[in-house]
Protein backbone atom coordinates (compact mmCIF):
# COMPACT_ATOMS: atom_id res chain seq x y z
CA UNK A 1 0.00 0.00 0.00
CA UNK A 2 1.52 3.58 -0.87
CA UNK A 3 2.22 5.75 1.75
CA UNK A 4 3.38 9.58 1.84
CA UNK A 5 5.32 9.08 4.55
CA UNK A 6 7.44 6.49 4.94
CA UNK A 7 7.52 4.10 7.76
CA UNK A 8 10.95 4.60 8.92
CA UNK A 9 9.81 8.46 9.58
CA UNK A 10 9.22 9.30 13.18
CA UNK A 11 8.61 12.05 15.49
CA UNK A 12 8.40 12.74 19.08
CA UNK A 13 4.80 14.36 18.66
CA UNK A 14 4.20 14.45 22.50
CA UNK A 15 7.76 15.37 23.95
CA UNK A 16 6.18 19.09 23.62
CA UNK A 17 2.33 18.42 24.30
CA UNK A 18 2.33 21.29 26.78
CA UNK A 19 3.50 23.93 24.37
CA UNK A 20 0.89 22.37 21.84
CA UNK A 21 -1.57 22.42 24.70
CA UNK A 22 -0.98 26.18 25.73
CA UNK A 23 -1.20 26.57 21.75
CA UNK A 24 -4.50 25.06 20.98
CA UNK A 25 -6.19 26.69 24.66
CA UNK A 26 -5.10 29.99 23.02
CA UNK A 27 -6.59 29.71 20.11
CA UNK A 28 -9.53 28.03 21.25
CA UNK A 29 -10.15 30.98 23.69
CA UNK A 30 -9.61 33.53 20.89
CA UNK A 31 -12.11 31.81 18.60
CA UNK A 32 -14.34 31.96 20.83
CA UNK A 33 -13.92 35.67 22.22
CA UNK A 34 -14.12 36.91 17.88
CA UNK A 35 -17.47 34.85 18.00
CA UNK A 36 -18.83 37.24 20.51
CA UNK A 37 -17.04 40.31 19.41
CA UNK A 38 -17.27 41.38 17.09
CA UNK A 39 -19.17 38.72 16.29
CA UNK A 40 -20.28 36.67 12.96
CA UNK A 41 -21.30 38.48 9.77
CA UNK A 42 -24.45 36.72 9.46
CA UNK A 43 -25.56 36.41 5.58
CA UNK A 44 -28.73 37.17 4.14
CA UNK A 45 -30.24 33.57 5.17
CA UNK A 46 -29.57 34.34 8.29
CA UNK A 47 -30.56 38.44 8.83
CA UNK A 48 -32.63 38.96 6.67
CA UNK A 49 -32.64 40.95 3.12
CA UNK A 50 -32.42 40.87 -0.43
CA UNK A 51 -30.54 38.81 -3.19
CA UNK A 52 -30.22 39.63 -6.42
CA UNK A 53 -28.13 37.93 -9.65
CA UNK A 54 -28.03 40.02 -13.12
CA UNK A 55 -26.45 40.33 -16.28
CA UNK A 56 -26.07 42.49 -19.25
CA UNK A 57 -25.85 41.55 -22.43
CA UNK A 58 -23.28 44.46 -23.39
CA UNK A 59 -19.90 45.13 -21.52
CA UNK A 60 -21.03 47.47 -18.76
CA UNK A 61 -18.30 48.29 -15.80
CA UNK A 62 -19.24 48.07 -12.35
CA UNK A 63 -18.67 51.63 -11.70
CA UNK A 64 -21.70 52.50 -13.90
CA UNK A 65 -23.52 49.84 -12.13
CA UNK A 66 -22.74 51.44 -8.61
CA UNK A 67 -23.00 55.12 -9.77
CA UNK A 68 -27.03 53.89 -11.01
CA UNK A 69 -27.72 52.03 -7.96
CA UNK A 70 -26.07 54.74 -5.89
CA UNK A 71 -29.25 56.91 -6.42
CA UNK A 72 -31.61 54.14 -4.66
CA UNK A 73 -29.37 54.61 -1.84
CA UNK A 74 -27.24 51.38 -2.39
CA UNK A 75 -23.53 50.86 -1.11
CA UNK A 76 -21.37 50.59 -3.02
CA UNK A 77 -19.80 47.63 -1.57
CA UNK A 78 -23.59 45.51 -1.98
CA UNK A 79 -22.90 45.64 -5.29
CA UNK A 80 -20.19 43.07 -6.99
CA UNK A 81 -18.83 41.89 -9.84
CA UNK A 82 -19.12 37.65 -10.30
CA UNK A 83 -17.98 35.18 -12.69
CA UNK A 84 -14.83 35.85 -14.97
CA UNK A 85 -12.93 39.19 -15.41
CA UNK A 86 -14.10 40.93 -18.28
CA UNK A 87 -17.57 39.61 -17.70
CA UNK A 88 -20.99 41.79 -16.99
CA UNK A 89 -22.39 39.68 -14.34
CA UNK A 90 -23.31 41.18 -11.48
CA UNK A 91 -24.49 40.17 -7.55
CA UNK A 92 -26.68 42.72 -5.05
CA UNK A 93 -26.69 41.88 -1.52
CA UNK A 94 -28.76 43.74 0.47
CA UNK A 95 -29.69 43.17 4.14
CA UNK A 96 -31.80 43.55 6.66
CA UNK A 97 -35.47 44.36 6.33
CA UNK A 98 -36.05 45.20 2.76
CA UNK A 99 -39.91 45.08 2.86
CA UNK A 100 -42.46 47.40 1.45
CA UNK A 101 -42.39 51.23 2.36
CA UNK A 102 -45.46 52.71 4.91
CA UNK A 103 -46.57 54.80 1.69
CA UNK A 104 -47.51 51.22 -0.41
CA UNK A 105 -49.32 49.74 2.01
CA UNK A 106 -51.08 52.65 2.81
CA UNK A 107 -51.89 53.64 -1.05
CA UNK A 108 -53.05 49.84 -1.51
CA UNK A 109 -55.55 50.02 1.56
CA UNK A 110 -56.80 53.54 0.10
CA UNK A 111 -57.13 51.82 -3.30
CA UNK A 112 -59.62 48.75 -1.53
CA UNK A 113 -61.75 50.94 0.73
CA UNK A 114 -62.16 53.72 -1.67
CA UNK A 115 -63.61 50.46 -3.88
CA UNK A 116 -65.44 48.88 -1.05
CA UNK A 117 -65.71 51.03 2.03
CA UNK A 118 -63.87 51.46 5.17
CA UNK A 119 -65.68 48.13 6.96
CA UNK A 120 -64.96 45.42 3.62
CA UNK A 121 -61.57 44.97 4.97
CA UNK A 122 -61.83 42.82 7.95
CA UNK A 123 -57.79 41.60 8.20
CA UNK A 124 -54.95 43.88 6.18
CA UNK A 125 -51.73 41.66 7.22
CA UNK A 126 -48.52 42.40 6.10
CA UNK A 127 -46.61 39.22 5.45
CA UNK A 128 -42.47 40.54 4.74
CA UNK A 129 -41.52 36.55 5.48
CA UNK A 130 -43.02 35.78 1.90
CA UNK A 131 -41.62 39.79 0.28
CA UNK A 132 -43.49 42.39 -0.03
CA UNK A 133 -46.91 40.85 0.34
CA UNK A 134 -50.08 41.94 1.64
CA UNK A 135 -52.79 39.80 2.41
CA UNK A 136 -56.15 41.04 2.76
CA UNK A 137 -59.34 39.46 4.10
CA UNK A 138 -62.54 40.91 3.46
CA UNK A 139 -66.29 40.44 3.89
CA UNK A 140 -69.32 40.34 1.99
CA UNK A 141 -69.08 38.18 -1.39
CA UNK A 142 -66.37 37.12 -3.74
CA UNK A 143 -64.78 40.14 -5.75
CA UNK A 144 -63.52 38.73 -9.51
CA UNK A 145 -60.12 38.98 -9.81
CA UNK A 146 -60.39 41.33 -12.80
CA UNK A 147 -61.87 43.52 -10.88
CA UNK A 148 -59.70 44.00 -7.95
CA UNK A 149 -57.12 44.40 -10.87
CA UNK A 150 -58.83 47.56 -12.03
CA UNK A 151 -59.28 48.75 -8.63
CA UNK A 152 -55.58 48.72 -7.64
CA UNK A 153 -54.45 49.61 -11.31
CA UNK A 154 -53.36 53.05 -9.69
CA UNK A 155 -50.73 51.22 -7.35
CA UNK A 156 -47.67 51.00 -9.78
CA UNK A 157 -45.85 47.83 -9.74
CA UNK A 158 -48.64 45.39 -8.05
CA UNK A 159 -49.35 42.17 -8.56
CA UNK A 160 -52.62 40.46 -7.16
CA UNK A 161 -54.01 37.22 -7.06
CA UNK A 162 -57.06 36.19 -5.38
CA UNK A 163 -57.99 33.18 -3.19
CA UNK A 164 -61.84 33.28 -3.52
CA UNK A 165 -62.57 30.63 -0.91
CA UNK A 166 -60.64 32.15 1.92
CA UNK A 167 -62.36 35.75 0.84
CA UNK A 168 -58.63 36.80 0.77
CA UNK A 169 -56.77 38.80 -1.77
CA UNK A 170 -52.92 38.79 -1.95
CA UNK A 171 -50.95 41.85 -3.29
CA UNK A 172 -47.40 41.89 -4.52
CA UNK A 173 -45.77 45.18 -3.88
CA UNK A 174 -42.70 46.08 -6.19
CA UNK A 175 -39.79 44.93 -4.22
CA UNK A 176 -36.15 45.87 -4.17
CA UNK A 177 -35.72 43.65 -7.63
CA UNK A 178 -37.80 45.86 -9.15
CA UNK A 179 -36.65 49.06 -8.28
CA UNK A 180 -33.36 47.97 -9.50
CA UNK A 181 -33.97 46.72 -12.93
CA UNK A 182 -36.49 49.87 -13.01
CA UNK A 183 -33.65 52.14 -12.13
CA UNK A 184 -31.03 50.40 -13.90
CA UNK A 185 -32.93 49.74 -17.36
CA UNK A 186 -33.21 53.66 -17.25
CA UNK A 187 -29.99 54.71 -16.22
CA UNK A 188 -28.15 52.19 -18.59
CA UNK A 189 -30.58 52.10 -21.43
CA UNK A 190 -28.58 50.59 -23.96
CA UNK A 191 -27.03 47.40 -21.78
CA UNK A 192 -29.62 45.03 -21.99
CA UNK A 193 -30.63 44.16 -18.23
CA UNK A 194 -31.60 40.63 -17.52
CA UNK A 195 -32.36 39.56 -13.58
CA UNK A 196 -31.32 36.10 -13.18
CA UNK A 197 -32.38 35.34 -9.88
CA UNK A 198 -33.94 37.37 -7.28
CA UNK A 199 -34.45 35.68 -3.04
CA UNK A 200 -35.97 37.62 -0.59
CA UNK A 201 -35.85 36.77 2.83
CA UNK A 202 -37.47 38.44 5.48
CA UNK A 203 -36.49 39.45 9.18
CA UNK A 204 -38.40 36.97 10.76
CA UNK A 205 -37.59 33.72 8.47
CA UNK A 206 -33.62 35.44 8.72
CA UNK A 207 -34.23 35.04 12.82
CA UNK A 208 -36.26 31.65 12.63
CA UNK A 209 -33.43 30.23 10.54
CA UNK A 210 -30.21 31.99 12.45
CA UNK A 211 -31.77 29.97 15.42
CA UNK A 212 -32.96 26.09 13.82
CA UNK A 213 -28.93 26.40 12.26
CA UNK A 214 -27.23 27.52 15.42
CA UNK A 215 -29.55 24.81 17.41
CA UNK A 216 -28.61 22.01 14.64
CA UNK A 217 -25.06 22.89 15.46
CA UNK A 218 -25.05 22.82 18.86
CA UNK A 219 -27.50 19.82 19.14
CA UNK A 220 -25.06 17.89 16.76
CA UNK A 221 -21.87 18.69 19.12
CA UNK A 222 -23.86 17.28 22.61
CA UNK A 223 -24.95 14.54 20.60
CA UNK A 224 -21.21 13.65 19.47
CA UNK A 225 -20.01 14.41 23.15
CA UNK A 226 -22.33 12.07 24.55
CA UNK A 227 -21.08 9.04 22.18
CA UNK A 228 -17.33 10.28 23.13
CA UNK A 229 -18.24 9.94 26.67
CA UNK A 230 -20.04 6.33 26.21
CA UNK A 231 -17.33 4.89 23.62
CA UNK A 232 -14.55 5.83 25.81
CA UNK A 233 -13.33 5.29 28.98
CA UNK A 234 -11.84 8.03 31.11
CA UNK A 235 -8.29 8.70 29.92
CA UNK A 236 -9.39 8.95 26.33
CA UNK A 237 -12.86 10.40 26.31
CA UNK A 238 -12.02 13.66 27.49
CA UNK A 239 -9.29 14.16 25.16
CA UNK A 240 -12.36 13.26 21.77
CA UNK A 241 -14.44 15.45 23.72
CA UNK A 242 -12.08 18.86 23.69
CA UNK A 243 -10.78 18.12 20.32
CA UNK A 244 -14.01 17.82 18.90
CA UNK A 245 -14.98 21.58 20.85
CA UNK A 246 -11.26 22.53 20.05
CA UNK A 247 -11.96 22.46 15.86
CA UNK A 248 -15.35 24.06 16.04
CA UNK A 249 -14.40 27.52 17.97
CA UNK A 250 -11.12 27.88 16.26
CA UNK A 251 -12.96 27.31 12.70
CA UNK A 252 -15.40 29.55 13.94
CA UNK A 253 -13.21 32.10 15.00
CA UNK A 254 -11.34 31.85 11.83
CA UNK A 255 -14.17 32.76 9.67
CA UNK A 256 -15.44 35.67 12.09
CA UNK A 257 -11.58 36.94 11.43
CA UNK A 258 -11.81 36.43 7.83
CA UNK A 259 -15.07 38.38 7.55
CA UNK A 260 -17.17 35.03 6.09
CA UNK A 261 -20.48 35.26 5.79
CA UNK A 262 -22.16 32.78 8.61
CA UNK A 263 -25.40 31.36 7.08
CA UNK A 264 -26.92 27.31 6.07
CA UNK A 265 -23.76 26.32 3.62
CA UNK A 266 -21.75 27.33 6.86
CA UNK A 267 -23.67 25.28 9.06
CA UNK A 268 -23.98 22.56 6.80
CA UNK A 269 -19.87 22.66 6.53
CA UNK A 270 -19.10 22.84 10.37
CA UNK A 271 -21.74 19.68 11.38
CA UNK A 272 -19.94 17.84 8.45
CA UNK A 273 -16.67 19.00 10.03
CA UNK A 274 -18.19 17.66 13.32
CA UNK A 275 -18.07 14.01 12.31
CA UNK A 276 -14.76 14.34 9.90
CA UNK A 277 -13.01 15.50 13.09
CA UNK A 278 -14.14 13.16 15.47
CA UNK A 279 -13.40 10.21 12.77
CA UNK A 280 -9.86 11.28 12.67
CA UNK A 281 -9.68 11.33 15.92
CA UNK A 282 -11.05 7.56 16.44
CA UNK A 283 -8.51 6.11 14.14
CA UNK A 284 -5.54 7.54 16.25
CA UNK A 285 -6.89 5.94 19.42
CA UNK A 286 -7.98 2.75 18.15
CA UNK A 287 -4.50 2.35 16.91
CA UNK A 288 -3.68 3.47 20.15
CA UNK A 289 -5.83 0.26 21.58
CA UNK A 290 -4.12 -2.01 19.27
CA UNK A 291 -0.82 -1.20 20.32
CA UNK A 292 -1.53 -1.80 24.17
CA UNK A 293 -2.83 -5.03 23.55
CA UNK A 294 0.13 -5.91 21.43
CA UNK A 295 2.54 -4.43 23.53
CA UNK A 296 1.33 -4.29 27.50
CA UNK A 297 4.88 -3.26 29.41
CA UNK A 298 5.81 -0.43 27.07
CA UNK A 299 5.88 2.99 28.26
CA UNK A 300 2.58 4.58 27.40
CA UNK A 301 3.99 7.83 25.80
CA UNK A 302 5.93 5.53 23.11
CA UNK A 303 2.42 4.08 22.60
CA UNK A 304 1.16 7.03 21.51
CA UNK A 305 4.02 8.20 19.96
CA UNK A 306 4.18 5.34 17.76
CA UNK A 307 0.33 5.39 17.18
CA UNK A 308 0.73 9.08 15.68
CA UNK A 309 3.31 8.32 13.89
CA UNK A 310 1.96 5.11 12.67
CA UNK A 311 -1.40 6.19 11.38
CA UNK A 312 0.62 10.11 10.41
CA UNK A 313 0.52 8.58 6.37
CA UNK A 314 -3.37 7.75 7.06
CA UNK A 315 -4.75 11.27 8.44
CA UNK A 316 -2.24 13.45 5.86
CA UNK A 317 -3.56 11.37 2.95
CA UNK A 318 -7.34 11.53 4.00
CA UNK A 319 -6.89 15.05 4.93
CA UNK A 320 -5.22 15.98 1.28
CA UNK A 321 -7.60 13.86 -1.07
CA UNK A 322 -10.67 15.62 0.97
CA UNK A 323 -9.02 19.15 0.58
CA UNK A 324 -8.54 18.35 -3.03
CA UNK A 325 -12.03 17.75 -3.72
CA UNK A 326 -12.95 21.02 -1.89
CA UNK A 327 -10.63 23.23 -4.00
CA UNK A 328 -12.47 23.10 -6.98
CA UNK A 329 -15.62 24.43 -5.45
CA UNK A 330 -13.30 27.30 -3.98
CA UNK A 331 -12.76 28.60 -7.85
CA UNK A 332 -15.63 27.80 -9.86
CA UNK A 333 -18.03 26.46 -7.54
CA UNK A 334 -20.22 29.71 -7.34
CA UNK A 335 -20.78 31.92 -4.14
CA UNK A 336 -22.70 29.26 -1.70
CA UNK A 337 -20.35 25.61 -2.88
CA UNK A 338 -17.51 28.49 -2.45
CA UNK A 339 -18.54 29.41 0.63
CA UNK A 340 -18.99 25.66 1.69
CA UNK A 341 -15.72 24.69 0.37
CA UNK A 342 -13.60 27.39 2.48
CA UNK A 343 -15.40 26.05 5.79
CA UNK A 344 -14.23 22.62 4.83
CA UNK A 345 -10.56 23.60 4.03
CA UNK A 346 -10.16 25.51 7.16
CA UNK A 347 -11.89 22.84 8.98
CA UNK A 348 -9.67 20.04 7.25
CA UNK A 349 -6.31 21.73 8.10
CA UNK A 350 -7.34 22.45 11.99
CA UNK A 351 -8.93 19.36 12.15
CA UNK A 352 -5.94 17.30 11.43
CA UNK A 353 -3.96 19.60 13.43
CA UNK A 354 -6.36 18.56 16.96
CA UNK A 355 -6.22 14.91 15.65
CA UNK A 356 -2.13 14.95 15.56
CA UNK A 357 -1.27 17.71 18.59
CA UNK A 358 -4.48 17.92 20.76
CA UNK A 359 -6.38 14.73 21.03
CA UNK A 360 -3.54 11.80 21.93
CA UNK A 361 -1.36 14.39 23.62
CA UNK A 362 -3.76 15.35 25.84
CA UNK A 363 -4.95 11.68 26.38
CA UNK A 364 -0.89 11.12 27.90
CA UNK A 365 -1.44 14.12 29.86
CA UNK A 366 -4.75 12.70 31.51
CA UNK A 367 -3.28 9.36 32.00
CA UNK A 368 0.10 10.52 33.65
CA UNK A 369 -2.65 12.39 36.04
CA UNK A 370 -5.70 9.50 36.00
CA UNK A 371 -4.81 8.02 39.55
CA UNK A 372 -5.82 11.73 41.23
CA UNK A 373 -8.52 12.08 38.19
CA UNK A 374 -10.53 9.12 39.70
CA UNK A 375 -9.88 10.34 43.29
CA UNK A 376 -10.76 13.73 42.25
CA UNK A 377 -14.60 12.25 40.63
CA UNK A 378 -14.63 9.68 43.52
CA UNK A 379 -14.02 7.17 40.98
CA UNK A 380 -11.69 4.71 43.22
CA UNK A 381 -7.91 4.17 42.46
CA UNK A 382 -8.58 2.85 38.80
CA UNK A 383 -6.06 -0.19 37.15
CA UNK A 384 -2.64 0.28 36.60
CA UNK A 385 -1.52 1.72 33.65
CA UNK A 386 0.01 -1.33 32.01
CA UNK A 387 -3.64 -2.91 32.22
CA UNK A 388 -5.84 0.58 31.93
CA UNK A 389 -8.80 -0.13 29.66
CA UNK A 390 -8.65 0.95 26.22
CA UNK A 391 -11.74 2.73 23.81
Amino acid sequence: MFEIIPKSYFYDFVARRFFWAVISFIASAVGIILFVFPGPHWSIDFSGGTEIDMHFANQTEIADVRRVLGGLGIAEDAVQQVGEAGTSEFAVRLQGDTAAKPEDLEAVKTALTGAHGADWISEFRVENEVGARIAVTYTGPTVPLPDLERELAGVKGVTVQSSPEENTVYVRLPGVSESIKAALTAGLPDHALTIDRADSVGPKVGSSLRTAGLTALIASTVLHLIYIAIRFELTFAPGAIICLLHDVCITVGILVALRQEFGLSTVSALLTLSGYSLNDTIVVYDRIRENMERYKRKNFGDLINDSINQTLSRTVMTAGATSLAMIPFLFIGGPVLAQFALVMLVGIGVGTYSSIYVAAPLTMILHEHEPQIRKLLGLGAGTKPSEAKTP
